[in-house]
């Protein structure tokens, strides 16, 4: 599993490079503006909680590999709920309608809009491995992903001099968060033996979902270059 960790950690660094995240670190840009597609990432918290909830969870097997991933899914629920949270907050600013069907299921949005079922197919039935390693691409990408939103969410915060309830423990949350990537859970991660196949079988996986998840980044970087902060209501 070491060399499928390693690849992984590699894949979070391209990640990390990605224009979105360029762009949400760009103060020249109003936070507004920056954050304008929160309203398309609630279908997508709702269904990586069901995800974990439905799919990768299995509750009576006695597997090893399997326990971890449950126990990541328990935890991991608790984080999407909160996050759905401090996205409607967010969303609260927006003049649009929160449900309105043209944001949400227009041809700008299917990326985001069909990553779920995507990694559904990917889990179903899935041994026990491959669902490890779907949880370990979940946990860096989301993580850092709302780590960068929610500075831009602060930033925010301080212009319309509004304390957002749930963004406020934002961090705290963010930090407590990590649970399969943190170097106690990584040492447990590499002494898992893994036969070629189930390597092999893993690392492609592993690329297959940093690819989807890139493609969702490059999808929201262009929905936010597309569409104007000027149809948000001023706050504050």
């Amino acid at each position: 599993m070491k060399e499928v960790i390693a690849f992984i950690d590699r894949k979070e660094q391209e990640f990390a490079r990605l224009p979105l995240f360029e762009f949400l670190e760009n103060r020249n840009i109003h936070p507004r503006q920056r954050l304008i597609f929160v309203p398309v990432l609630d279908l997508l918290a709702v269904g990586l909680s069901d995800l974990n909830k439905y799919v990768l969870r299995e509750s009576s097997s006695t597997n090893n590999i399997q326990e971890l991933i449950n126990r990541y899914t328990y935890k991991e629920n608790y984080y999407w709920q909160e996050n759905l949270e401090y996205l409607e907050e967010l969303s609260s600013n927006q003049s649009m309608s929160y449900g309105d069907f043209r944001l949400l299921w227009g041809e700008e949005t299917k990326k985001t809009r069909s990553l779920c079922s995507v990694l559904e197919r990917y889990a179903f039935q899935a041994a026990p491995v491959q669902k490890l390693v779907l949880a370990e691409v979940l946990e860096g990408t989301a993580t850092f992903f709302f780590e960068k939103a929610l500075a831009v969410a602060m930033e925010l915060q301080k212009i319309v001099k509004k304390e957002y309830v749930y963004l406020g423990g934002g961090y705290v949350r963010l930090e407590n968060h990590h649970i399969l990537n943190t170097p106690e859970m990584l040492e447990v991660l590499e002494e898992i033996k893994l036969t070629d196949s189930e390597r092999q079988q893993a690392l492609e996986l592993a690329a297959r979902v940093f690819e989807l998840f890139t493609e969702v980044m490059n999808e929201l970087l262009g929905h936010a270059k597309t569409n104007s902060c000027n149809t948000l209501v001023q706050i504050g």
